[in-house]
């Protein structure tokens, strides 16, 4: 087989992350004819069909799959030929991406991502907010260098460079009735009280919701949200409690205007905190870097 047009595989890409050639041909500013064409050139260079058309757009076939793997393999090198170059240059440029959950922006600001701008200012950072989902689909297609998740499920195309077990708990402001039990609580205790959940596509809730199956019990929260901060302030008005781990509360807790309690049950003591990585990706100096801060310095994987 001849050697892959670079090009080609740009448009390929393109029109698979947008779903239809019209897309892509948006997102390029290029005609959607020129796309048309080189797709089917690909496709004919190869000897394999790349895309069946749907009523919604075009879908990749497993073949696409496979050359997706084989461009994203490609970038992959030329950002670590990128990195070995930044090396020899010292640091000098360079950008790392991060995907995280919200739980981990006060700490991951203070202990790693603020000293090491300070250190680094011509190394450019990005740290974008999502859902634990989010995280593992951005690490797991490229789009981020690093994630930092609660709970997340297991992906084949990411590997664990850092964890630590945060369980899930009961955030209280200190009037509330529940405040002055230290003491493990169960979900019973926690049932004739008003409470916040996080809503589903985090894996706060995902663990909330494998313990509702688990116990074939079913929690109506007075207040649903996709923030862990309104959680934290609906509890410290004395609207009611949350269900969430001390993860991003530290401060709260400090001061006294929150109280965690535990909760006894076995779902709800497993979830764990975890930097990802893409497996087999290089990362640049600059990433393995913070990569390295994160797993030292930052309070959620730090022992104790």
């Amino acid at each position: 087989m001849q050697e892959i047009s670079q090009a080609r595989l740009k448009y390929f890409h393109e029109v698979v992350a947008c779903g239809s050639i019209r897309g892509a041909a948006d997102k390029l500013d290029t005609a959607a004819s020129v796309i048309s064409r080189q797709i089917q050139l690909l496709e004919k260079e190869l000897g394999v069909q790349l895309f069946e058309r749907r009523s919604r757009g075009l879908a990749p076939t497993e073949a696409a799959d496979m050359l997706l793997e084989y461009y994203r393999g490609c970038r992959a090198q030329q950002e670590h030929l990128n990195a070995r170059l930044q090396e020899w240059r010292g640091m000098q440029r360079g950008s790392v991406h991060l995907m995280i959950s919200e739980g981990f922006i006060d700490s991951l600001m203070e202990h790693v991502v603020g000293p090491f701008c300070i250190e680094y200012p011509q190394i450019n950072i990005s740290v974008n907010v999502g859902s634990v989902n989010e995280v593992v689909e951005a690490v797991a297609t490229d789009a981020a260098h690093i994630g930092l998740a609660y709970n997340p499920p297991v992906d084949p195309r990411l590997r664990c460079r850092a964890s630590r077990k945060h369980p899930v708990c009961l955030l209280a402001g200190p009037g509330h009735a529940l405040a002055a039990r230290r003491g493990p609580l169960t979900i019973t205790d926690i049932l004739p009280f008003p409470f916040a959940l996080m809503s589903s596509p985090y894996g706060l809730r995902q663990a909330v919701d494998l313990l509702e199956f688990t116990e074939r019990v079913h929690l109506t929260p007075s207040l649903t949200t996709n923030s862990l901060r309104v959680l934290k302030q609906y509890a410290m008005t004395g609207a009611g409690v949350t269900l969430m781990p001390n993860l991003g509360v530290h401060h709260e807790l400090a001061s006294g205007e929150l109280v965690a309690i535990p909760i006894e049950h076995p779902i709800l003591s497993a979830p764990e905190c975890q930097a990802l990585l893409r497996l087999g990706r290089p990362l640049s100096s600059a990433a393995n870097e913070v990569m390295r801060r994160i797993a030292l310095r930052l309070p959620a994987f730090a022992e104790g």
